[in-house]
């Protein structure tokens, strides 16, 4: 029997039927599309942050300041940020000075105490911030290169430093991710030459636990000519709220301070900082567990591949891949998995951020097989 348009009952079926296929089949493919999707989400392991974001004292803290502070000018914020870390740390807030992420206080130093008759005294490789800031105030950058175990050449740097402005010493390093045992800093600081200072960035020494390590404050308890550096950045999670700040002697701090960007830091980033202070012991210990947890993970995984890694104290590892590293990386970025960047003096090793143990697993799959290609 046919209706008004021509449609029999057996046509009518087939339709139903082939629009329920057609419906399942679009579905299964919309399925496959977002499996797609998720398989090719970014995996970002190249700029040494947490993946475990801020902890619930400082999100609770951000949310309740957006709406009275947001719209404010950072005025009396920043003074009770420094009260509180000088209170942390027992020293006066005269001996502390916020910034926009470690960056900036590593651009304030380098500029406080660098010209182009005293220059800065680097590693090499090292964190670049001050040898990218040293061709603006005319001085040049003197690089002294890791030891066979990827540590700072203490003696060298010494040596080289007479004259200089600065000694910038990373510790634990960024890339190497290798620390100084605290007698040999200490040896070290005792030899500063005089008009020396002594720039300690310690960006990543929450992470570390071992006894023979130690931050280079009692030094500047002590008055030596030391200045060193600290981050919300890396264990906090507060990376992209971008808070940093230094403690050194008074003199050193007020002429920094000269050199120090006005309202700043945010008022969203100093109600983290403040919370983070004063609630989150208990928050970083968890992270600094679960580090731990993942960099034994992915040792093994290393190990098992027969791959040399450099000893980590840090939130990274530096892998030798036994060949040049930068098709390697260009290989991973194919297959959205970023990494570090190419140190040219270390063209051999690649380094990797550490994630959460489920994305070190999937980096782990996605290494061997082009491990293996390669």
């Amino acid at each position: 029997m046919r209706n008004a348009n021509g449609l029999t009952r057996r046509s009518f079926v087939a339709s139903s039927i082939g629009l329920a296929l057609s419906s399942t089949l679009k579905a299964r493919a919309a399925s496959a599309f977002d499996e797609i999707i998720a398989d090719k989400e970014e995996l970002t392991l190249s700029r040494n942050e947490s993946p475990y974001g801020l902890s619930p004292a400082a999100r609770e803290a951000v949310h309740a300041a957006v709406e009275p502070k947001s719209f404010r000018y950072p005025v009396e914020e920043p003074k009770a940020l420094e009260e509180t870390i000088a209170k942390r740390f027992g020293v006066e807030k005269e001996n502390v000075v916020l910034g926009c992420g470690s960056i900036e206080i590593l651009r304030m130093a380098t500029e406080t105490f660098c010209n182009s008759a005293r220059a800065a005294v680097v590693a090499e490789p090292t964190f670049e911030a001050v040898v990218s800031t040293c061709p603006l105030v005319q001085a040049r950058s003197i690089k002294i290169n890791l030891t066979s175990d990827y540590k700072h050449d203490l003696p060298r740097m010494l040596q080289a430093s007479h004259g200089a402005g600065m000694i910038f010493l990373c510790n634990p390093s960024n890339p190497a991710g290798t620390f100084i045992d605290k007698t040999y800093v200490e040896r070290f600081v005792r030899k500063l030459p005089r008009g020396v200072v002594l720039l300690s960035d310690e960006a990543y020494a929450e992470y570390v636990s071992r006894p023979d390590y130690e931050s280079c404050l009692r030094y500047v308890k002590e008055g030596l000519p030391v200045v060193i550096s600290r981050t919300f950045s890396k264990i906090y999670g507060m990376a992209g709220l971008r808070v940093g700040y230094a403690i050194g002697r008074k003199d050193l701090i007020k002429r920094m301070t000269r050199r120090r960007l006005a309202n700043n830091p945010n008022q969203l980033a100093i109600a983290a900082a403040l919370a983070a202070l004063k609630n989150d012991d208990t928050f970083v210990s968890r992270v600094r567990g679960l580090n731990n947890a993942v960099r034994d993970y992915v040792c093994q995984e290393l190990s098992s591949m027969g791959l040399a890694f450099i000893p980590s104290e840090t939130n990274f590892v530096m892998i030798g891949v036994g060949r040049p590293a930068k098709p390697l990386i260009e290989e991973l970025k194919k297959r959205n998995v970023m990494v570090g960047r190419l140190f040219p003096s270390m063209p051999n090793h690649m380094r990797v951020t550490f994630g959460t143990m489920e994305e070190m697993k999937s980096f782990t799959k996605q290494f061997k097989m082009v491990m293996t290609a390669a």
